[in-house]
């Protein structure tokens, strides 16, 4: 047993060496800490897994030439998607401004903490004016926002006002999340001199950023880590203290601290950022000097003048043509790559900041979107340029078609990337025939192409048709009535360009095939013992080809197990619309009635508007969180679009229908994928653009193509060689212009 006294002195010697011991870890800690934000090198990585911006878009552009191969897209006041080098890559997540007073009492972020207005810079270009104001009423930004059409750049000019004191009570930051060749965990971030430098290590894609003004500080983290919002606003001292050289491989945003020293007694500065990008940090740095050095004002007219030069090109339809029309028309345009001529259904994802995919030790495995390339969607936006008086754009997408979306076997992929790498697998038989109507209506009737193109896709449509694995909504497989009515009138475009290369025995064979199905499209389709309205109608699709047995259907994205017989949608409509049947078919008029009372609603102030088909489950959850594989399907505009279609195919006028689809659009003319019902949940006011697509550009086309239709007085994208077969649409077609 130890003595006393020898208790004491090792409690001495203990409390003495514990506390020693306390020392080193406060001073570790502290040289630890310090090193933290100190060190070259920012610490989180790779930072939090990645999302996409809203898809929501009020603002969209590009150079109209195929020189300048940057894309941008915008909402809630600052840039969203910038893509580069093609239209299917997506380079940023953001890029905003933080702004905050020099007392460093509070911090603001543009989009959140400001009131946003958007113009068109020119009705007829798409630049772009945007305001805004601050909700503290403290200061103002107002942006132009273009691209420079001789380089790889995008220029913003600033100004920046001081609505309570001067400039120099002000502090000023630009915030920029890039994600480089479309991997939101892959970037690497550093600076240089007056550039913030983003590259994808893999790619060697990086882009520059660079400014008028000189930047002060400059920092690159890692997103909800070690990134300059963290910084001024997480930690609530409102003060930039991290200036991290670098931050590798990861989920990136990098800051900097505008000089406004020389401004400070002004009440408003004008300055110019540009983003440069490249295939290297050199060119990019390059690209951005050579912008930042130009007159931005002459660069600005050129790329108003290329856009302009284009709208004056198109039809104007005896001058009726509105400013809804054109910005259709721009937005067509401007999503079609500048490479290839594929054309994407739209400059986002669906619910992107709560869309970015599995993060993996390799980055983000889903990177797909709506960015990516559908042959149907690409028929409509094609079909929509033709009518407009925009051949070369849709020649220039069919390329694309013969030569990348064409598998072996001759049917077209599901959808996939600009390079012709499928993204999803699915069959969709609709896909195989337009390509095949599209060739029909541009003359590209060729040997090599019907060798190569038209007779593949023709035979394989035969072989396996009429069902399909899916139909146009991506979700079930049958007889669909849209898609037989594609099949048909491509067989019967197909069986015309055989005709021209000599190849009656498949001439005959394709009209044979139509013939058939297009006199059996009611036996497989059409049940006469539903329970909805008479009891007689189109189904929406038709599991085994036999409409009243009652099969029972699985409804995708939550929807749920019905007899078949319930679900009914518009896509009937198609038989009218691709001259397959009379719009006074009985089944037609019956299946109307029944449409109208289960998936149409009237908005007031609006218009009508229908759903995709009922118990749609793609759309927002019923509490109004965004989908995330489960949810409520909304109204879409689409289908204000088609039912114009059959109101002109009878005879009748579509003003109504336009006026409708133009109410759908937001403020900035973007008609979008879904607008809210009357049944949507707090927040979401009915006819107005919710949060899945916007613009989505299957609905701008067909807003272009219901207008042509409703001047002209017919159906402006039917093929007239299907019209012709099966006794036409309404009689006066029959007189109608010829032209393809």
């Amino acid at each position: 047993m130890p003595t006393l006294n020898k208790l004491k002195k090792m409690k001495k010697f203990y409390g003495s060496f514990i506390a020693i011991l306390l020392i080193l870890v406060v001073v570790v800690g502290n040289i630890t800490f310090t090193h933290a934000f100190n060190t070259p090198q920012a610490f989180g990585s790779p930072g939090n897994c990645p999302n996409w911006s809203p898809s929501t878009l009020t603002f969209l552009g590009t150079a109209e030439n195929r020189n300048s191969k940057v894309w941008f897209t915008g909402t809630s006041g600052i840039l969203t998607q910038i893509f580069y080098p093609a239209v299917d890559t997506p380079a940023t997540v953001d890029w905003q401004f933080l702004i905050g007073d020099t007392a460093k009492t509070w911090v603001d972020e543009e989009k959140q903490d400001t009131t946003s207005e958007v113009l068109l810079n020119n009705p007829h270009s798409l630049a772009w004016e945007i305001s805004n104001t601050a909700k503290n009423q403290q200061y103002k930004i107002h942006k132009t926002i273009f691209t420079d059409p001789n380089r790889n750049t995008l220029i913003q000019q600033v100004t920046f006002t001081a609505l309570r004191g001067t400039v120099g009570d002000f502090n000023l930051y630009t915030l920029y999340h890039p994600a480089i060749s479309n991997q939101g965990r892959n970037t690497t971030g550093y600076h240089r001199q007056n550039f913030l430098f983003a590259t994808n290590e893999k790619t060697a894609h990086t882009s520059a950023l660079t400014s008028s003004l000189p930047f002060t500080k400059k920092s690159s983290g890692f997103v909800a880590k070690s990134d300059g919002w963290q910084d001024l606003k997480a930690t609530s001292d409102f003060k930039m203290d991290w200036t991290f050289e670098k931050a590798s491989n990861g989920n990136i945003a990098q800051m900097a601290m505008l000089d406004l020293s020389a401004y400070a007694k002004q009440k408003s500065i004008t300055f110019n950022l540009v983003l440069g990008l490249g295939e290297s940090a050199k060119e990019a740095e390059k690209n951005a000097s050579k912008t930042l050095k130009e007159d931005l004002k002459k660069v600005l007219t050129t790329y108003n003048q290329e856009w302009e030069n284009y709208t004056n090109r198109l039809n104007n339809f005896g001058g009726t043509a509105d400013e809804q029309y054109y910005v259709a028309a721009m937005t067509l345009k401007a999503s079609q790559d500048k490479d290839s001529g594929a054309m994407v259904a739209g400059l986002g994802n669906p619910w992107g900041n709560s869309n970015g995919g599995i993060c993996t030790a390799l980055g983000v495995t889903n990177s797909g979107g709506y960015h990516l390339i559908w042959p149907r969607d690409l028929y409509k936006f094609a079909s929509a340029l033709m009518v407009a008086g925009d051949k070369e754009t849709a020649n220039f997408a069919l390329d694309w078609l013969l030569k990348k979306g064409q598998q072996n076997d001759g049917h077209f992929t599901q959808n996939a990337w600009v390079d012709g790498t499928p993204y999803w697998n699915g069959v969709q038989m609709d896909e195989t025939a337009f390509p095949i109507i599209l060739a029909w209506k541009l003359g590209r009737n060729d040997a090599e192409t019907y060798r190569k193109n038209i007779q593949p896709a023709a035979d394989y449509i035969i072989k396996y048709g009429p069902v399909t694995s899916q139909e146009r909504w991506e979700e079930n497989g049958g007889y669909s009535p849209a898609t037989i009515a594609a099949e048909i009138a491509g067989l019967v475009c197909a069986a015309d360009i055989a005709k021209t290369n000599g190849d009656f025995e498949s001439q005959e064979r394709y009209l044979k095939t139509a013939d058939f199905w297009q006199s059996k499209v009611e036996d497989w389709t059409f049940t006469t013992s539903g329970s909805l309205g008479n009891g007689r109608y189109f189904e929406r699709i038709d599991g085994n080809g036999n409409p009243n047995d009652g099969e029972v259907l699985l409804i995708k994205n939550g929807g749920g197990f019905y007899d078949e017989r319930l679900i009914v949608d518009m896509s009937f409509l198609e038989l009218v619309r691709h001259g397959v049947k009379r719009w006074d078919n009985p089944a037609i008029l019956a299946s109307l009635e029944v449409v109208d009372s289960t998936i149409k609603q009237t908005i007031p102030g609006k218009g009508e508007g229908w759903f995709r088909y009922n118990h749609d489950g793609y759309g927002e959850r019923e509490n109004g969180d965004d989908y995330t594989g489960a949810g409520v399907g909304r109204l879409w505009p689409i289908f204000t679009g088609e039912r114009g279609h059959f109101e002109v195919a009878r005879g009748g006028k579509a003003d109504s229908y336009l006026a409708t689809m133009r109410g759908f659009a937001n403020e900035s003319l973007m008609i979008p994928e879904q607008v809210g019902d009357l049944n949507s949940p707090a927040g979401f006011v009915p006819g107005t653009p919710t949060k899945s697509m916007t613009p989505l550009n299957w609905s701008m086309g067909e807003y272009i193509t219901l207008f042509a239709s409703n001047y002209l007085g017919r159906v402006s994208d039917m093929p007239v060689v299907v019209f012709e077969r099966y006794g036409g649409i309404f009689e006066p077609q029959m007189n109608a212009d010829k032209r393809r």
